[in-house]
């Protein structure tokens, strides 16, 4: 389907990103409890190490008296860290500190082996502070990534243990110790090794943490649904256990299988005083695309919960997004005067005024959104309004106007200036700003897109496909780019195989989506597979009632020779489209007017 060629910014994209959640990092608990800091990232990359934050001030001094000759050595070595011999001055300070057993000058070398990057001086003083700082749980996890580095699960393991026991002793929270191992799951490490230490310590040492913490390595490594199937063992074996159940629901949005969904649903019918978790099973429903369960969720949170704001605005859009704009307006308009949703209520109450026919009202709403994230949206949304009232001067100087604060911001105002262009005709001036802005940023998948449509329109096909297959170069895994330019040569015939090789993977990356489906209707009928291209064009326009589907529909029942039924069709869906110029066109050519 070509006009889905632009990507473009619909409410529910805006609702997915609003209630999508990451799969959660947990790493300061135990070192807030441990009275360290929290761990980080101490190696980049074989025999490298991160810069680590200061353990120590460099203006800390030692708890050791030093003599005057150790004093000038420490100064000597702040010099050497000034002038960027970070390794040098990082030897001194482990050589003081293997000296005089001083925890401060212990951590200091640590922290300045990290920052140098030295594999071997990072070994040695973390070894040093295992034994002098044995609170400092960056020191354990060194140890750990190294050996796992080196595909040493044993000696991972016995440094592992030590940093355990040490723990235990001090009496450290089971919570905060696996906590703490999770961390792990940030490196890039072996994934056997990673996850060979990671069940021995699960089986040394069974818990609900030591289950999460597993289940977190396994996500690491890319396997969500192993990661998924032992998060459901492990909240069965320990129930309503809440690191468990967190990690769990991030597994379920990221695998959006609807696994798992009965279990959730069930834990909070038994607990509707968890609204973080009730809100969560709320967007696992938006994103397998169950709305109306989603909203009677939500509508379960805000009513136990009428204070929880952002089950409100989850809601708000929800409605927006299956059309009832009456209900999402008192939603938003109760959440204008948060500090914290202030601007996304005005955006989306504008957006839910638009949808009212209240054009006035909406554009009140954007006109006062000044900064924040919101404010190029809403210019966007004021320049299409005055557009569509052919107010076009006035749409570009509000565009104009407009200054971008970083590189999304001038990405987004020069496709909005693009399309104000192309409502305007204006093809050629779109073309020039295209190049201009593909010129200081030629890796923008997106604008090569733009750019390719562009040239469609002034008839340039072979430019059109060109820039098309460079926007699938940068972004091979974009479906809309990849129905784009299938749906093309489809449609041109150019090469069917091709095409189907484009839009079946475009398919297979965004399943469902009544564009695609399109595509691929479309593709079967030049192919000569009419009732398959029937089959799937009447599934597409179940999805979504579009004038270029129906054309393609009515298309296929007269090669398949049922114009009574295409004349049916066209009573039937006539004032639906009654203005669309190019459906009109093709219902005169095939002399099937109503």
């Amino acid at each position: 389907m070509r006009e889905k060629m632009l990507i473009k910014k619909t409410n529910h994209l805006l609702l997915a990103g609003f209630l999508s959640c990451l799969l959660p990092i947990l790493s300061a608990c135990s070192a807030l409890e441990m009275n360290a800091p929290a761990a980080k990232s101490p190696v980049d990359q074989p025999g490298q190490a991160a810069v680590a934050s200061s353990a120590m001030p460099a203006t800390k001094m030692p708890a050791t008296k030093l003599s005057a000759d150790q004093v000038y050595r420490v100064l000597a070595a702040e010099t050497l860290i000034h002038k960027g011999q970070l390794a040098t001055a990082a030897q001194v300070y482990l050589d003081l500190a293997e000296t005089y057993k001083d925890p401060a000058l212990a951590q200091r070398a640590y922290e300045l082996s990290s920052r140098a990057g030295n594999g071997a001086l990072l070994r040695e003083a973390s070894n040093l502070n295992t034994k002098l700082n044995p609170n400092f749980i960056e020191s354990w996890q060194v140890q750990v990534v190294l050996a796992l580095r080196e595909r040493n699960v044993d000696a991972a393991l016995k440094a592992w243990e030590a940093f355990y026991q040490h723990s235990m002793d001090k009496g450290v929270s089971l919570k905060s110790i696996f906590l703490s191992t999770a961390t792990l799951a940030q490196e890039e490490l072996d994934a056997n090794s990673l996850l060979a230490f990671s069940e021995r310590i699960r089986v040394a040492h069974p818990s609900a943490y030591a289950e999460f913490s597993h289940i977190m390595m396994l996500a690491s490594v890319g396997d969500f649904s192993a990661a998924f199937d032992q998060a459901m063992r492990a909240n069965a074996q320990y129930p309503d256990q809440p690191e468990l159940i967190q990690v769990t629901v991030s597994l379920m949005l990221k695998i959006n299988d609807g696994r798992g969904v009965d279990w959730l649903q069930s834990y909070c019918d038994r607990h509707p005083e968890d609204s973080v978790t009730g809100e969560q099973l709320g967007r696992v429903y938006v994103g397998l695309q169950q709305l109306d369960a989603a909203k009677t969720q939500f509508y379960k949170v805000t009513q136990a919960h009428p204070n929880v704001l952002s089950a409100k605005m989850s809601l708000a859009l929800l409605l927006l997004e299956l059309g009832d704009a009456e209900q999402a307006e008192t939603l938003l308009t109760s959440l204008i005067d948060s500090k914290q949703y202030v601007d996304m209520a005005r955006y989306y109450l504008g957006q839910s005024y638009y949808l009212q026919q209240k054009t006035d009202a909406a554009m009140q709403q954007w006109q006062q959104i000044k900064q924040g994230n919101y404010r190029l949206d809403a210019v966007i949304w004021q320049a299409q309004v005055l557009s569509k009232q052919q107010r076009y001067q006035q749409a570009q100087t509000l565009l104009n106007d407009f200054k971008p604060e970083d590189d999304n911001d001038q990405l987004r105002w020069i496709e909005a200036k693009v399309k104000l262009y192309g409502l305007q005709g204006q093809f050629k001036e779109a073309l020039k700003l295209l190049d201009q802005a593909l010129f200081s940023m030629p890796e923008v998948a997106s604008l090569w897109q733009d750019r390719a449509n562009v040239k469609y329109e002034l008839s340039d096909y072979k430019g059109f496909e060109k820039d098309m297959r460079q926007a699938a170069s940068l972004s091979p895994e974009d479906a809309d780019i990849l129905n784009a330019l299938g749906f093309y040569l489809a449609d041109s015939k150019q090469s069917l195989v091709e095409a189907r090789q484009l839009i079946e993977k475009a398919n297979d990356l965004q399943p469902n989506k009544y564009y695609i489906i399109d595509s691929l209707g479309w593709l079967s009928y030049q192919e000569g597979k009419l009732d398959a291209a029937k089959q799937l064009l009447d599934q597409a326009y179940q999805l979504k009632a579009d004038p270029e589907i129906l054309r393609h529909r009515l298309a296929t029942l007269l090669a398949l020779k049922q114009r009574q039924e295409a004349q049916r069709l066209v009573q039937q869906e006539a004032k639906r489209f009654s203005e669309d110029k190019a459906l009109l066109k093709f219902l005169k050519q095939m002399s099937l007017m109503p």
